[in-house]
Parts: C-alpha cells; sequence; structure tokens
C-alpha cells in the first residue's frame, strides 16, 4: 500500500506540475463519470471506486461542478457542489476541478492505464 501511495504522490505531482503550465478553458455542461483506481478524498484512502463530475451550463441559476463519488456497490461516499469552481480537461486526459490558477480542489489522471484521484475541498497547492 505504501508502494501506491508514493507511486501516486510522484505521478499527481508531475501531472500537477503539466497540467499547470498548459492553458485551458473551463469546460461547461458536461459530465463525465469515471472508474476510479485509488483516490485520495480529504485524507481518506479509497480504492476502486466511481466519480461523476457535472459541470454546470454558464447561467445565473447554477454554476459551479457538482462530484459525486460512489462505492462499488454503489454507495454514496461523497457528495458536494463546489461553487464558483470550473471544470478543466487537459490534453493529456488530466481533468481538475479549480478556482482559476490559484486552487485546485479536484485533480483526476491517468497513470498506468489506471484512473487516479485526489480531492480536497480547500485545495491542493
Amino acid at each position: 500500500m505504501k508502494n501506491i501511495l508514493a507511486i501516486f504522490i510522484f505521478a499527481f505531482s508531475t501531472i500537477s506540475a503539466f497540467a499547470q503550465s498548459e492553458s485551458v478553458k473551463p469546460t461547461l455542461g458536461v459530465t463525465i463519470e469515471r472508474e476510479v483506481s485509488f483516490a485520495t478524498i480529504n485524507n481518506k484512502d479509497y480504492s476502486y471506486i466511481i466519480v461523476e463530475l457535472k459541470a454546470a451550463e454558464l447561467s445565473y441559476f447554477a454554476e459551479g461542478v457538482r462530484v459525486i463519488v460512489r462505492d462499488s456497490s454503489g454507495k454514496r461516499i461523497y457528495r458536494k457542489r463546489f461553487p464558483k469552481s470550473y471544470l478543466y480537461a487537459f490534453s493529456d486526459g488530466t481533468i481538475q476541478i479549480g478556482k482559476g490558477n490559484a486552487l485546485t480542489q479536484l485533480s483526476l489522471y491517468k497513470s498506468n492505464g489506471r484512473w487516479l484521484m485526489n480531492l480536497k475541498e480547500k485545495g491542493i497547492y
């Protein structure tokens, strides 16, 4: 488990550094669902989960990104709307939720053919 965590942290820092160097516009009005092999949600580790990300349309009534995480049996583990946040999809497949360039709340990326995720409500620096 420690090896997986070390690989996860190394891959996250490498992907995060690349993704922040690329300039992209927010993605609006989409729903993305991924099967994630390993995830850290607010410093708690999970294996084999399903994450659904729903970015709101550009309007005055809805804003932000809704995140729902379920385990393999369908039981909801986590649900939250990140207001005033946007969904960003990068050319390497990395998906992030953040507030501009300053704060990343979720990072979802592929490493060795497996999806990995890191989520912190207060942001990943």
